[in-house]
């Protein structure tokens, strides 16, 4: 063979395992950042529905909810929705729960009364919560959704809860509070 086209396939021998390790490089660091965060949460949204044929106005939102104060919540993200015929509020919840090294994933549903339903608010009773009791505060006017924890007494398991609120936001900023990155600044 020819010496010059012996090099010259080597050339190109040796770029194409540099550009395959840069590949691998990259893959390896998206793969360490989905083990750390190993889900994708879902934009903030909020939306008035206007009257349906029933006369019935629903509300709906979506977020992740943080803390204000106190522990981080968990890896989680909610869907809200609010009927004025029912006055009533629907939270669902999907939160990953990590037991030892593996995530679990678990859902759950808490129905909450509406006390509160005007051109300004939604505000719903407060529920019974383990170790207290939440209200759920969705302002309609700036579009944001709010939830306050008030801790009960009943239970001594209880005693180091905190009064807190949560409010919903884009999972994104989670996500971002989590990182490793995040953690350093």
């Amino acid at each position: 063979m020819n010496p010059r086209l012996h090099r010259a396939v080597r050339a190109v021998e040796v770029a194409v395992v540099v550009v395959l390790g840069l590949f691998a490089f990259v893959t390896w660091r998206e793969l360490s950042t989905l083990r750390e965060m190993p889900v994708a949460l879902p934009s903030y949204q909020f939306e008035q529905l206007a009257p349906s044929g029933d006369g019935d106005v629903v509300v709906r939102t979506r977020g992740t909810w943080v803390a204000d104060k106190g522990p981080p919540e968990p890896l989680q993200t909610a869907t809200i929705e609010c009927r004025k015929s029912r006055m009533e509020c629907v939270e669902s919840t999907a939160a990953v729960v990590f037991v030892g090294e593996r995530g679990l994933m678990e859902a759950s549903q808490n129905v909450f009364a509406v006390q509160v339903w005007n051109q300004k608010e939604i505000v719903s009773r407060p529920a019974a919560a383990r170790c207290g009791q939440r209200t759920l505060v969705l302002d309609l006017q700036e579009q944001r959704a709010r939830s306050e924890i008030k801790p009960t007494d009943d239970d001594a398991r209880c005693a180091d809860v905190q009064a807190r609120m949560l409010e919903l936001v884009t999972g994104y900023k989670v996500r971002g509070e989590s990182s490793p990155d995040a953690k350093r600044s």
